[in-house]
């Protein structure tokens, strides 16, 4: 069993505690254990698999902090844990995950600020941490995560204003800050983001002008909701 390199035993109705004797595993790519009845806390054993790739464990009743030997699995590719009972907060050793490319926390109950650690993730694609207890400002070091597709940060208790960094980040499709505490202006530089598809910043303390730089984004098929009056109303001006 030492030279198995993948565990798929997701979509079942599997319960109990992941054991920790998964850790001797240490061949494991893969381990797919999402969609089923697990609890408890995620064992710091994991942390052995040097060689994991992908770390499945969503759709489960988990709980606890994440190990923060997680950090150790230098391979990793993706990590998703939505839709848990996790808490505490989100361990600065993730940082260390530098061939991460999918980071998915969505739906437990971390709290605290995000680790300014997480900006040396620079494969990132997709970083989803909404619907969590997260507080403190948005990342400017988020701004170093050049091939990040997707951020999705709503429904926290985030802070302070949109740094302006994140216009650095070309390759963004989808932007969701929705329902936090975020203020100040909506960002001008958004606008050079060509590829943005989705950009949702409703229920915050946002203020000022729309910028007229939204016009730009050809790509754009959903806006925050609250500012759409405003867009049509720069967009018949423009045309004028």
């Amino acid at each position: 069993m030492k030279s198995l390199q993948n565990l798929s035993l997701h979509t079942n109705n599997l319960s109990g505690l992941i054991p920790k004797t998964i850790g001797n595993l240490t061949e494991l790519k893969l381990l797919y254990l999402h969609a089923n009845q697990l609890f408890g806390p995620i064992p710091s054993e994991l942390g052995k698999l040097k060689k994991l790739n992908h770390l499945l464990l969503f759709d489960n009743q988990l709980s606890g902090p994440i190990p923060s030997e997680l950090g150790d699995l230098k391979k990793l590719n993706d990590l998703v844990l939505y839709n848990n009972q996790l808490s505490s907060h989100i361990p600065y050793e993730l940082g260390n995950l530098k061939k991460l490319n999918d980071l998915v926390l969505y739906d437990n109950q971390f709290s605290g600020p995000i680790p300014s650690e997480l900006g040396n993730l620079k494969n990132l694609n997709y970083l989803e941490l909404s619907n969590n207890q997260l507080n403190g400002p948005i990342l400017s070091s988020f701004g170093n995560l050049r091939n990040l597709q997707i951020l999705v940060l709503d429904e926290n208790n985030l802070i302070e204003e949109i740094p302006s960094s994140i216009c650095n980040l070309t390759s963004l499709t989808v932007l969701y800050l929705s329902r936090n505490i975020l203020k100040g202006k909506i960002l001008q530089c958004l606008g050079n983001i060509s590829g943005l598809q989705n950009v949702m910043m409703s229920h915050n303390n946002l203020s000022g002008e729309l910028p007229s730089s939204i016009c730009n984004l050809k790509s754009l098929t959903t806006i925050f909701p609250a500012l759409f009056q405003q867009l049509l109303a720069l967009e018949v001006h423009s045309e004028a």
